[in-house]
């Protein structure tokens, strides 16, 4: 995501690079974007020149540039919000190779220094927009209960939480009825009880697991029974017993009497 941020006639370009994963050439992927970027405006500027005609001597046609004029400075910043912690370099020199010989040209390589920031550095307080309950929620999206606590202790802004604040939760918490949540729980202004919707999203996966935990035990139930089942056809037909076994399959009552006859529960 890129923006131009213009103050006071100054312009600097922002970008910014969402992590979920490690990556490790992350430094030189952000030294890439950077020098894309002021090739981008060194190529407008040549072409506005040249429309222009307003370029004097060899210096300026070679540059493409005045004297005077100067681009805009690029900042590109990592946002890490992964369940590992950052172990990929934080620079381009930790990329490098600078074992043995090559340690002589560490001084005389460019370094490029990565803007990164994780998790573990944000601190939620230190935010008074609706960024401030994202960071926190992110920080406890492993953790159910740790994320119900934060809602219950900040009870009076998650009961009239932004719409925004609310949708960007909801693409982190990653469930499906959370659209569906915001609709029943809207308040006046346009705004959304988060609250109640947490407790129904809680609500609705401890049913979900149930259900799940049922199917579960019918179906090594049946799986069971289907095993007690063969090992008894065996026994009959060890035994001769044709007809039992044709009874059995039949009859739910003669199956466990002859369960019981042979000694299977």
């Amino acid at each position: 995501m890129a923006k131009k941020r213009f103050r006071e006639g100054t312009c600097c370009v922002l970008t910014v690079e969402n992590q979920s994963e490690l990556h490790y050439a992350m430094p030189a992927r952000c030294m890439e974007y950077d020098a894309l970027e002021y090739a981008g405006q060194l190529r407008k500027r040549r072409i506005r020149h040249k429309r222009e005609k307003d370029l004097k001597g060899s210096a300026q046609f070679l540059s493409g540039l005045t004297p005077e004029e100067k681009l805009d400075p690029v900042v590109t910043l990592v946002f890490y919000h992964g369940k590992k912690k950052w172990e990929a370099s934080r620079d381009l020199h930790g990329m490098l190779n600078f074992e043995g010989e090559n340690e002589m040209f560490r001084k005389y390589t460019a370094n490029y220094r990565m803007n990164l920031y994780t998790l573990e550095d944000l601190k939620e307080e230190h935010f008074t927009t609706g960024l401030r309950d994202v960071i926190a929620m992110m920080k406890r999206s492993e953790d159910k209960e740790a994320m119900k606590a934060y809602c219950r202790e900040n009870e009076n802004r998650f009961q009239e939480m932004e719409e925004e604040t609310y949708d960007v939760i909801s693409v982190m918490i990653n469930h499906k009825k959370m659209d569906e949540y915001k609709e029943k729980n809207r308040t006046e202004g346009g705004k959304v009880n988060m609250c109640r919707a947490f407790d129904e999203m809680m609500a609705d996966s401890k049913r979900d697991g149930i259900r799940i935990g049922e199917k579960r035990g019918e179906k090594r139930g049946e799986k069971n029974g289907e095993r007690k089942f063969a090992a008894l056809a065996g026994r009959l037909m060890k035994d001769s017993r044709t007809a039992d076994l044709e009874r059995a399959v039949n009859s739910e009552t003669f199956r466990r009497k002859l369960h019981r006859e042979y000694g299977m529960g």
